[in-house]
């Protein structure tokens, strides 16, 4: 479908346009829709468009804006295609983690191949393609390995069938399949891929309000047999949310809590659910949206590591040892990150303003080499 470019107008009200964004996206599309941004605005098909705020650069700790859609719209679990030269991601539209939701992927062709270069202006960047889009529906990915390099297929959670079921799809918008089938009222979200592709590991929620959510982790097979549970149940002891499969197919890391208490740790297990280990043990501290690092012996996540105002992104060793900070900010909190198959970069989304509910940006940060061997 093409997209006609609509003129920016200056003093146009961000709210208002972000709002009718949510409305005039094709309902129904699974084609690969074509949209443009330039460094004032993106438009999308529907001649609409979404101002963009100035690209402020770098902060003060590297991170680089890399997309920040401007009112409601919250741009949120950047992931890195396999060659590391496209970012998938979630746009909600009404607000964080407030839907209608689609998904996007976001060319980086004009990323350095040097991390110590500065990189180019990505809201100049053409070619922001919309994946799946429907305004009714949330469809939602999550952090880390979900773009599968074996398959080239992207995998992800839709509501589309009017229960949240896993479902998996091309980059080019063709092929798309949902994996699950059920029809009791639970929720099957947050999928992650086994390296070889024929294996999904995702979150299953009951229909509690969140805190009293206690989530379980299963995997399946990709032709939606051999649906396998791994840890909890939903009457269960603990809270267990956000699965990412290892690099070498041998671990699952996830998140946990024990409620009705708060504090969240990273914890592993292997893919038939045994050996069970917690790989940072600090009640001080919630340890959320973990992935792996490319060589699949370092965890990245979001902390406050016990101490600070706000969550940062930390790394740690697959086996436990002391944390290392890689953002710092003391005011906007940082999250779901990914890094880069390459080895060179950790994408993140850092909320907009100091409340958590406050819409939020990706940004990009290099990583060196000794960060994690």
């Amino acid at each position: 479908m093409a997209c006609r470019l609509v003129p920016a107008e200056k003093g146009e009200d961000e709210q208002t346009v972000a709002e009718e964004a949510s409305l005039v996206f094709p309902p129904t599309s699974t084609q690969t829709i074509l949209a443009t941004f330039t460094d004032t605005a993106l438009t999308v098909p529907g001649d609409v468009t979404i101002p963009i705020p100035p690209n402020k650069g770098t902060r003060s700790d590297g991170a680089y804006l890399l997309f920040s859609p401007s009112g409601d719209a919250s741009a949120q679990n950047p992931a890195f295609s396999p060659d590391s030269k496209a970012i998938l991601f979630t746009m909600f539209q009404e607000g964080y983690n407030q839907g209608p939701a689609g998904l996007y992927i976001l060319p980086l062709a004009n990323r350095p191949l040097n991390p110590s270069g500065q990189p180019a202006d990505f809201n100049s960047t053409p070619g922001l393609v919309t994946l799946l889009f429907e305004a009714e529906y949330d469809s939602v990915n999550l952090p880390g390995f979900n773009w599968n390099a074996k398959t080239n297929r992207i995998t992800f959670a839709s509501d589309r069938q009017d229960i949240d079921e896993i479902w998996i799809i091309a980059p080019e918008g063709s092929d798309l399949l949902s994996v699950t089938h059920h029809k009791n009222k639970v929720y099957f979200i947050e999928p992650s891929f086994s390296p070889s592709g024929d294996w999904i590991v995702f979150e299953v929620d009951n229909d509690v309000p969140d805190s009293q959510q206690q989530g379980s982790i299963w995997k399946v097979r990709t032709d939606g047999s051999a649906f396998t549970q791994l840890t909890g149940g939903l009457a269960g002891i603990s809270d267990d949310r956000q699965p990412n499969w290892s690099p070498g197919g041998d671990v699952i890391l996830f998140q946990r809590r024990i409620p009705p208490g708060d504090d969240w740790d990273i914890s592993t297990i292997t893919p038939d659910g045994s050996n069970l280990k917690n790989i940072n043990p600090n009640p001080e501290s919630a340890d959320t949206d973990a992935s792996w690092s490319p060589n699949g012996k370092c965890i990245v996540y979001s902390t406050d590591n016990g101490e600070l105002p706000v969550p940062n992104i930390f790394v740690i060793p697959m086996n436990g040892g002391k944390p290392i900070r890689v953002t710092s900010s003391d005011t906007y909190e940082d999250g779901a990150p990914s890094w880069s198959p390459d080895g060179l970069w950790i994408a993140f989304e850092s909320h907009r303003g100091p409340d958590e509910d406050t819409p939020a940006a990706i940004w990009l940060i290099t990583v060196t080499n000794d960060l994690c061997k």
